[in-house]
């Protein structure tokens, strides 16, 4: 398919130079063309409606900017708001849509408000649920109870025991210490029997060679220090022995210390056991440890309730800068009674029969209109005239020209056709253009010509599309017609 285009010429001032902008390729509603000409036309009118798009707040597309001054041939006599496919399926758009058009706005992210009211809902039944199970849940009262009395109990055991262990770890530490150091004199002096050994097998503790027996000379340097190697072992290893001696000697110590690690251990058992058959209201120490998840889940219970009001006072903090659902309620029920009187006497002008149930008339509330044929486009009629008539009364909103497209859309008597446009020429606003479309031919028996004469005192301005002899006739041969536009159109586009 051919890209579409489109060109402006922005002349704000006559005095400021023309400034010629091109848009190419705007056929997708996802092309970077058409994003920046829905942006330019926004900014143009002054048009700022955001709609809901995959969770996330964005302008509006540029049918929502069209819809209330368009009433298309095909749904816009049959459903209200659908001269335009699509919109149905973005979320929430006929309450964003009458609050713009109707004045009722909020400067704030609706995105943020929606997510922030959730989070609140969530933090409270959040807190109901903790609320039942800390209510309902009797083990968990029993259990703050029974740790009290058991908690003082295990207090009177835990401060000797910790004494005791402390003590036997100290004498366990000792003995250990005391094993180190046997050990490691008697490792130091088997060391010392090997270099005494070897000393002894040394060539200079003989005077004659072991091989020829003949007489062996030695300098007096290595005599004097073999010997003093010789000397100085033979010191080392009875010092050795008398050290091992000593500490073999005190082997009673050695006893002593065991004995006192025995008794330690006989003691913290003792004690043990003692409080593992202590009962409080029948609960053990094993049943108490059980009951302290209990009691832990009790304080955390009540640690996420405190969380959880906490987090709903700061929720309810940020939410308090939007409007609350019951002002929105408020100002979309006075809009609806006001619109209300605006339809009924529409409704009374076009001779329709009235609605028995109110919500026909209620803006908001409007379901499907229950009528056909030329009943229903009449209603459709007054229904668009009066939303128009409404929404022109908000101060921001852009006014485009009001476009009703076959008005005459079915098979109706002249004297519908007159009454419609009547009431369209009594409710033509002065500061708004209107365009009507009307199928013609030179077989029906009145014209528009005849129209515009009978009911618009021929001030409607005649455009004919086609020859006026063929249906549905938009295009014919081009005989030169209209060069001037086609000239200005291409300069713009140069």
């Amino acid at each position: 398919m051919a890209a579409r285009w489109a060109a402006y010429s922005i002349r704000p001032n006559p005095r400021e130079v023309t400034k010629n902008l091109k848009f190419i390729g705007i056929g997708g509603n996802r092309s970077r063309e058409h994003i920046k000409l829905k942006a330019f036309l926004s900014e143009l009118f002054g048009f700022t409606l955001h709609l809901e798009y995959d969770n996330e707040y964005k302008p509006a597309s540029l049918e929502a900017m069209f819809l209330p001054y368009y009433i298309a041939q095909d749904v816009g006599w049959v459903y209200r708001h659908k001269s335009f496919r699509g919109l149905d399926f973005v979320k929430n758009f006929k309450n964003d849509f009458f609050d713009y058009f109707l004045g009722i706005r909020n400067n704030y992210d609706r995105l943020e408000k929606s997510q922030l009211e959730k989070e609140k809902k969530d933090l409270e039944a959040e807190s109901r649920l903790l609320h039942k199970i800390e209510q309902n849940d009797k083990k968990l009262k029993l259990a703050k109870m029974k740790d009290e009395v058991f908690a003082e109990k295990t207090n009177e055991y835990i401060k000797p025991y910790k004494e005791n262990k402390s003590k036997l770890i100290e004498l366990e530490k000792e003995y250990l210490s005391l094993c180190n150091k046997i050990t490691l004199l008697e490792e130091s002096r088997k060391v010392l029997r090997r270099v005494k050994r070897s000393l002894s097998n040394d060539i200079l503790a003989d005077t004659k060679c072991p091989t020829c027996s003949q007489h062996l000379s030695h300098s007096v340097e290595d005599t004097y220090s073999y010997l003093q190697d010789l000397n100085d072992t033979d010191q080392q290893l009875e010092e050795l022995s008398r050290n091992i001696r000593n500490l073999k000697d005190s082997q009673g110590m050695l006893n002593s210390v065991i004995n006192e690690i025995n008794e330690k251990k006989k003691v913290v058992e003792k004690e043990y056991y003692e409080l593992l058959e202590y009962k409080v209201d029948n609960v053990t120490l094993e049943s108490w440890l059980n009951n302290k998840v209990s009691v832990k889940l009790s304080v955390q219970l009540e640690r996420r309730l405190g969380e959880i009001t906490s987090k709903i006072y700061e929720v309810e903090g940020k939410l308090s800068k939007f409007k609350t659902d019951e002002i929105v309620k408020r100002e979309r029920r006075s809009a609806s009674y006001t619109f209300k009187s605006i339809f009924e006497k529409h409704v009374s002008e076009l001779k329709i029969k009235p609605f028995e149930d109110e919500c026909f008339y209620l803006l908001y509330d409007i379901p499907a209109f229950p009528r056909q044929g030329v009943e229903l486009l009449k209603t459709l009629l007054a229904y668009n005239f009066s939303f128009v008539e409404m929404i022109k009364k908000t101060e921001y909103i852009h006014v485009f020209p009001f476009v009703l497209d076959a008005i005459f859309e079915g098979d109706f008597e002249d004297e519908s056709k007159n009454e419609i446009l009547s009431f369209i020429k009594n409710n033509a606003s002065v500061d708004q253009q209107l365009i009507v479309s009307i199928a013609d031919s030179k077989s029906n028996a009145n014209s528009a010509a005849t129209y515009n004469e009978k009911h618009f005192n021929k001030n409607a301005k005649l455009i004919c599309i086609g020859n006026n002899t063929k249906k549905r006739s938009f295009l014919e041969k081009y005989n030169g017609e209209f060069e001037d536009y086609i000239d200005e159109t291409m300069e713009i586009l140069g």
